[in-house]
């Protein structure tokens, strides 16, 4: 598949959003007629903090960091194939707040933003769903930034790596993707305290760490590091 193509059919697309069909075929043909499909690879910029946003985008497939630029970066979240990267937008600012770069190779469907706004407003139950996952990202975003508040370093990279195993690889055996900086500043810390602990854990046998490969050993004892923050 070439770096930047057209969808061949938005309604048989086996990455299409799992509330698409509520729009009617119609409606997902002018999604079709209008979008294009963008390959990512690792370690690609999708959207730049500060700039214009002109499209929604649609992660198909990959994992993608979502991120607020600084001084020292902050991830707020992962966003995994078959989610909207940007929803928030949709409706407040026109300005990307955070950057959102590819963690591994990603497709991104983009549509344009007042497109979307159109077929939100005509259609309710897509609205609904729209609006729903925006809020469970905030909700996410808010529990984070609370977490990293009041826990403690073990706490915080006990979190990221439940939270690795658990949302996005859905195993306790996975190929880890993201550098140690990234587990860094996912867990808002150091890249150095980020080495120490996973040693810690790895000297504890809680998880086992060959290169990339991760094997969280006993995830209740993780789970635990994580209650006590």
């Amino acid at each position: 598949m070439p770096r930047l193509s057209k969808p061949e059919s938005c309604s048989r697309c086996p990455y299409r959003w799992k509330y698409m069909d509520l729009l009617g075929l119609p409606n997902i043909d002018k999604i079709q007629n209008n979008c294009i499909i963008i390959k990512f690879k690792k370690g690609e910029t999708i959207c730049k903090q500060g700039t214009e946003v002109t499209h929604a985008l649609y992660l198909a497939k990959g994992v993608v960091k979502l991120y607020i630029e600084g001084k020292k970066n902050l991830i707020l979240k992962l966003i995994k194939g078959g989610s909207y990267i940007d929803l928030q937008t949709l409706f407040g600012d026109k300005r990307y707040k955070y950057s959102v770069v590819a963690t591994e190779e990603s497709m991104v469907c983009m549509t344009p933003i007042d497109l979307m706004l159109d077929l939100a407003k005509e259609n309710s139950e897509f609205l609904f769903e729209l609006t729903k996952t925006i809020s469970n990202t905030t909700n996410f975003v808010y529990q984070k930034i609370s977490d990293l508040n009041r826990k403690h370093l073990r706490g915080r990279l006990a979190d990221t790596l439940i939270y690795l195993s658990e949302e996005i690889y859905m195993s306790n055996n996975f190929h880890l993707t993201l550098t140690r900086n990234e587990l860094a500043e996912f867990s808002s810390m150091s890249m150095e305290n980020a080495v120490r602990i996973l040693t810690e854990f790895r000297k504890d046998e809680i998880i086992s760490l060959n290169g990339r490969e991760m094997e969280i050993i006993h995830p209740e004892m993780l789970a635990r590091i994580s209650e006590l923050g």
